[in-house]
């Protein structure tokens, strides 16, 4: 590793994912924050916190709701800075960013980021909601996000699987994967097996995407108290150091950018991250990865560097093949293994899109310190690198976070 840390996570909360009717947004930043304090296992009090990032995305269409910040000081009863930060689905890394520079600045000791959404009380519009973060033209075209991943994904198909059904079998395999992966994970909203043949019996979305190839529509929030860390110890004996934050954007229009099968901004901000903490992507054990429709972790699998473009679907068919019936099954390539979304990733914890950033941190926070129960990763030697990805629209922005529990200070 080289520089020092941006900052230390020393707690960390969550909400159960899912459709949560009785549940307003504030109720449940409150829950996962006070959850996240009460995580602090040598003590840390509301009036130690500095200053709190929010992210969120629809909050003002899906809720009729503004200021988040005021209702956040009204249930903390705190009169500390609060910004709030939307970047569609990337809210709440995009936040997380935000706090690690903050502490990396000197300004604060302790911050306390929350990520939220309640996307169900719009049940009815909520696809149409979701395209703020794409190209009104995409839009008034008649594109949805299915539609615009779905173009992707056909592309994909047609460059990389034309003739080969393995590559159509694969893009269904990620989501049997993470769905398996859901089963010993409490908060997920669907804890439940699904197969290759169940993913092709669903429903049609926007050919060739098909319902079980989509994440869910989602309720829920999820908050990480972060130190300055230097001072981690007091607070707890294991802390988790980030050792990268970086960010990197493209156009938000899928038509404009130079390629329909590759994120530019994924492989821009993966590679700044690996450079930053000093390591390379086979030190990378455990990977929470935005896996919206199936196809886009198919794509991170190739646009970070772990397959070669169009190639991915190959790894990923060869290695869910090969460890088929374990409880987690790993990506493997030429002398690496990584752990996927072993949470079940937004496809099956499910995807409440501006708390789907800090969920990722929470599940590497979890499983390194070995606190993630049932749900467990078995990993020889334990993890000591791991890698959270999210994006925003169809790759618009890109934040990506490395985390480890081994830095010299």
């Amino acid at each position: 590793m080289t520089g020092r840390p941006y900052a230390a996570i020393i707690g960390a909360g969550r909400t159960r994912f899912g459709e949560l009717w009785y549940e307003n947004p504030e109720s449940m930043v409150v829950k996962a924050g006070l959850e996240a304090l009460e995580s602090v296992e040598k003590g840390l009090h509301r009036a130690d916190i500095q200053a709190c990032y929010l992210g969120s995305f629809m909050y003002q269409v899906t809720n009729k709701l503004g200021l988040v910040p005021g209702y956040i000081s009204r249930e903390l009863g705190l009169n500390i800075p609060m910004s709030q930060t939307e970047a569609a689905c990337a809210s709440s890394s995009s936040a997380l960013h935000n706090a690690c520079l903050a502490i990396r600045s000197g300004m604060y000791d302790v911050v306390l980021v929350g990520g939220f959404e309640k996307m169900t009380d719009r049940y009815g519009k909520i696809v149409d909601d979701l395209m703020f973060a794409a190209d009104p033209r995409e839009f008034d075209a008649g594109f949805t996000f299915s539609g615009l991943y779905a173009a992707m994904m056909a592309r994909y198909m047609y460059d990389f699987g034309k003739g080969d059904d393995r590559c159509r079998i694969a893009l269904a395999q990620i989501a049997v994967k993470n769905h398996q992966h859901a089963v010993n994970n409490p908060y997920a909203q669907f804890r439940s097996r699904i197969t290759v043949e169940d993913v092709f019996k669903s429903p049609l979305i926007a050919d060739p995407v098909r319902l079980l190839h989509c994440s869910p529509i989602s309720d829920g929030a999820v908050a990480v108290v972060l130190c300055r860390p230097e001072i981690a110890r007091r607070y707890t004996d294991d802390p988790v150091y980030i050792v990268a934050s970086q960010q990197a954007t493209d156009h938000v229009s899928l038509y404009s950018r130079t390629s329909t099968v590759e994120i530019k901004a994924t492989r821009l901000a993966v590679g700044k991250a690996l450079r930053e903490a000093g390591i390379g992507l086979k030190d990378i054990r455990l990977a929470e990865v935005h896996d919206c429709f199936t196809i886009e972790e198919c794509l991170f699998m190739e646009d970070s560097g772990f397959y070669r473009k169009g190639e991915g679907w190959r790894g990923i068919y060869e290695s869910i093949e090969s460890f088929q019936g374990g409880k987690h099954i790993p990506y493997v390539g030429d002398g690496w293994e990584v752990f996927v979304n072993v949470g079940g990733g937004l496809k099956a914890d499910g995807h409440p899109v501006g708390a789907t950033g800090l969920r990722q941190v929470y599940e590497c926070f979890k499983q390194m310190r070995g606190e993630a129960g049932a749900n467990q990763v078995d990993v020889e030697g334990g993890i000591k690198y791991a890698l959270c990805h999210n994006i925003g629209g169809t790759g618009g922005i890109a934040n990506v976070h490395i985390l480890t529990r081994e830095v010299t200070l």
